[in-house]
């Protein structure tokens, strides 16, 4: 080609001498052939858990028809003020309550000073902690719970905070809680945030 060959002679030029400009070839950039648009998958955003909260709202809105079984989450580092004690009394007066405990060590030989200020709050309860060290530990504690239940007492389900959230778990699946909520305590007051609801009143 013509222009190819311009370069070449000016270059030529140059190696003998020639004080005249050097043009260089730039090589043409081969432009890479597009992938057709059905051979890459579209990204598809979907939010599975929209429908679930809908129904959880509405599912506020009806009144139970008879006594609630709760399950209350509680960390260690929310259960350090009054506040969060007397959200779980209040709790303990309205549904059957049943609350899991999240201990930096749940090895303490003695009491938690929570369950001291819930047998403080419900003088007509029994308190009684029931130890669990990690979800599946064994079928004590299910004995346990389930004599304790049905002697009508409140039992806190102690565990490592590692371990809360898979302990919840397994105990609300086995005690078929009607609703599972998160206390958030602080050093004025006391949340509760619904974690979970049954759709149907469990029959127990």
């Amino acid at each position: 080609m013509i222009w190819q060959r311009i370069p070449a002679r000016r270059a030529a030029a140059a190696l003998h001498g020639d004080a005249g400009p050097v043009t260089w070839q730039i090589p043409m950039m081969r432009q890479e052939p597009r992938p057709q648009s059905g051979c890459v998958p579209r990204m598809v955003v979907r939010e599975p858990e929209a429908a679930w909260w809908r129904a959880q709202a509405e599912l506020d809105q009806v009144a139970p028809a008879g006594p609630t079984t709760t399950v209350a989450i509680l960390h260690e580092r929310d259960a350090g003020t009054d506040a969060a004690a007397d959200r779980l009394a209040e709790l303990a007066v309205a549904d059957e309550l049943l609350v899991v405990f999240g201990s930096a060590s749940c090895a303490r030989p003695e009491p938690h000073p929570m369950i001291t200020e819930l047998r403080n709050r419900l003088p007509r309860h029994d308190v009684v902690p029931v130890h669990v060290g990690h979800r599946g530990a064994g079928g004590r504690w299910q004995a346990a719970l389930d004599r304790f239940l049905e002697a009508g007492h409140l039992p806190i389900v102690v565990t490592a905070s590692a371990y809360l959230q898979e302990v919840t778990a397994e105990v609300s699946s086995y005690v078929r809680a009607d609703r599972v909520l998160r206390v958030f305590g602080t050093t004025t007051r006391a949340e509760l945030h619904q974690v979970w609801r049954r759709a149907e009143p469990s029959v127990n």
